[in-house]
């Protein structure tokens, strides 16, 4: 018997990687009723390497970015449930039916579990993210030991790196925001989730493995700069007239310390290109919808902070994160 679920896979030329991605999607102890790859206008086999292994293709005529990807194919699917997928992330074999169980039993909107790395799958890449008052995200856990894993506490981000949704709360909160294209996205969805009250459940038994940065490779210029750009995009669509006073501090520690790891990677001038593509878009992203409530936004950014202190510890063990307590303030 299917679960009414929909494994959406969003891919851009992703031949080298997607096989495993849809292999382990196939072979869910609780099957899915379609596996759905969503090709970003790719060049090389990957879309024929996906029907040859039993998925759907929905071929997109140009490439617009993951959101629009997984826009397309939420609107595409007509089952209950959506399950997005990166072609990067390989799924345990209970991952579906673990979450789909959890889901269920408290009557949530979404769920997600840990996801480990494609390499050492004793190693957190994260499962969910906490973000600062500067706009930049962590991937709760990553680097650290799997048995270190914590619970995600009051408030958390779900990612779409691995991610259940029912499809109707996917479309009540507004799809994924095509100005963000990749980055960052599912933290302005994720936003905007959460402030409509919806539940969800992290799943610490429903495992997956993630490469990682497969698409556009970790620091690459053109990643520095989509996130670099993104990082004040949600900034602009979500912090409340007169944020400066509230979140300046905050905000111009950790953007400068972001830049200063930009430095570091070669790639300044990306991110630097990210802040004028930002100043660019300010307007258009900042009239989308109306700005989230200045009380409800600090208490989730103090409680997503308090969460990244709880996992690094005091002083905090990742460099940027100790340095960006020190100068942020409380």
């Amino acid at each position: 018997m299917t679960a009414p679920v929909t494994i959406l896979i969003p891919n851009f030329n992703g031949e080298g990687i997607l096989g495993e991605c849809i292999v382990s999607a196939l072979r869910q102890s609780v099957p899915p009723a379609e596996v759905l790859v969503v090709d970003d206008a790719s060049t090389d086999h990957s879309p024929q390497l996906a029907v040859e292994l039993g998925a759907r293709v929905l071929t997109l005529p140009a490439n617009q970015g993951f959101a629009h990807a997984v826009n397309s194919g939420v609107l595409e699917s007509s089952t209950e449930w959506v399950a997005v997928v990166n072609s990067d992330v390989a799924l345990a074999c209970d991952w579906l039916a673990l979450l789909l169980d959890a889901a269920n039993a408290n009557q949530a909107s979404y769920a997600c579990g840990p996801i480990t790395r494609h390499d050492r799958p004793d190693i957190l890449d994260g499962g969910y993210d906490l973000l600062s008052r500067a706009a930049c995200p962590w991937r709760a856990g990553s680097g650290f030991p799997l048995a270190e894993l914590r619970s995600p506490g009051d408030f958390w981000l779900p990612s779409f790196t691995a991610l259940l949704i029912r499809r109707d709360a996917f479309l009540k909160t507004g799809s994924l925001d095509e100005t963000f294209g990749s980055y960052l996205e599912d933290v302005d969805f994720a936003l905007r989730l959460l402030a409509t009250a919806q539940r969800g459940v992290f799943v610490p038994t429903a495992l997956a493995s993630h490469r990682g940065s497969a698409t556009f490779g970790a620091w690459s210029p053109r990643a520095t700069r989509l996130q670099s750009r993104n990082q004040l995009l949600i900034v602009a669509r979500h912090y409340p007239h007169g944020w400066f006073r509230r979140f300046g501090r905050a905000v111009l520690a950790g953007q400068l310390l972001w830049g200063l790891l930009a430095l570091r990677k070669g790639v300044l001038g990306a991110w630097l290109a990210g802040k004028f593509d930002a100043a660019r878009l300010w307007r258009r992203v900042r009239h989308k919808s109306p700005p989230l409530d200045p009380d409800w936004l600090a208490s989730r950014l103090v409680a997503c902070e308090r969460g990244i202190v709880e996992w690094q510890g005091w002083p905090a063990r990742d460099s940027y994160w100790r340095w960006y307590f020190r100068l942020a303030g409380s």
